[in-house]
C-alpha cells in the first residue's frame, strides 16, 4: 500500500481570487444558459421573453464584468491557466483513448490504466479551452448583437448570431458533465467551492504529475509557491 494513500496534508489548489473568479462565473452562466435557451425555443409569452431577455443581458454583463476584472486583476494566473489547458502531449491521446477511465468506471465497474496527469486532467483543459474561447466568443458577439445591432454589416450580424448560438449551446451542453463531474471528485469540488485545498493522497492519486513536478518543487524552494 503506498504511503501516500491515507495523506490528508492539505494542498493549496484552489486560491481565493480564483475561488471567487469561479462562483461569480458559476452565478451568471447559469442564468445565461437557462434563458439563452428560452430565448432560443421561445416558449413564453411576450412579456415573460422579455423579461427573460432583460435578465440574459444583465447576467452577460456581470459575466463580462468578472472575466475582465478577473484578468487585469490576476493576469499571471489567467496566463498560466492558459498554458495550462493548450498543453498537449501523447498523455492526453491516451487519456482520451478511454475517456479518464470514466465510461468504464461507472458502466462496466471496472477500473482501467489512466496516464499520469498534471493539474488538470484531458478532459478539464478541454473544458477549460472551450470556455475560454467560447466564453471570449460569447462576449464580443453578445455585445455586438445586444448594443450595435442595426449599426453593423447585416451579414456580421447573422454570422455572430450563429457563432453566439453554437458557443453557448457548446458550453451549456459541457456544464452538466462539468457538474456531475465536479460533484464526483468531492475533494476537489470543496476544494472550489469552500477552502480551496485537497489532502496530498487525491492530489497525487489524480494529478501526479502535479504533486511530482511543483508541488515538490514549492517544498524545495518557497519563493515559487505563487505558481501552483
Amino acid at each position: 500500500m503506498s504511503s501516500t494513500q491515507h495523506d490528508t496534508r492539505p494542498i493549496l489548489k484552489h486560491p481565493l481570487n480564483v475561488r471567487v473568479f469561479h462562483y461569480i462565473l458559476l452565478l451568471t452562466f447559469l442564468p445565461l444558459a437557462a434563458t439563452g435557451l428560452l430565448l432560443f425555443f421561445k416558449p413564453l409569452s411576450q412579456n415573460a421573453m422579455q423579461l427573460t431577455y432583460d435578465i440574459h443581458m444583465i447576467a452577460g454583463v456581470g459575466l463580462t464584468l468578472n472575466a475582465v476584472l478577473f484578468t487585469l486583476l490576476a493576469f499571471d494566473r489567467v496566463v498560466l491557466f492558459i498554458a495550462r489547458v493548450f498543453s498537449f502531449s501523447e498523455r492526453d491521446v491516451k487519456w482520451f483513448m478511454v475517456l479518464g477511465g470514466y465510461p468504464q468506471k461507472f458502466l462496466l465497474g471496472k477500473t482501467v490504466p489512466i496516464p499520469p496527469m498534471n493539474k488538470y486532467n484531458s478532459g478539464q483543459k478541454l473544458f477549460g479551452a472551450c470556455v475560454l474561447i467560447g466564453g471570449a466568443l460569447l462576449i464580443v458577439s453578445g455585445f455586438v448583437l445586444w448594443l450595435i445591432p442595426h449599426a453593423a454589416p447585416r451579414d456580421m450580424v447573422w454570422g455572430l448570431g450563429q457563432i453566439h448560438l453554437v458557443a453557448g449551446l457548446v458550453l451549456t451542453a459541457f456544464l452538466p458533465i462539468h457538474l456531475f463531474l465536479a460533484v464526483y471528485r468531492f475533494d476537489d469540488f470543496k476544494a472550489m467551492m469552500l477552502h480551496g485545498k485537497v489532502p496530498y493522497h487525491d492530489a497525487a492519486q489524480y494529478t501526479p504529475l502535479w504533486v511530482e513536478k511543483e508541488i515538490v518543487a514549492v517544498k524545495q524552494q518557497p519563493a515559487e509557491a505563487a505558481k501552483n
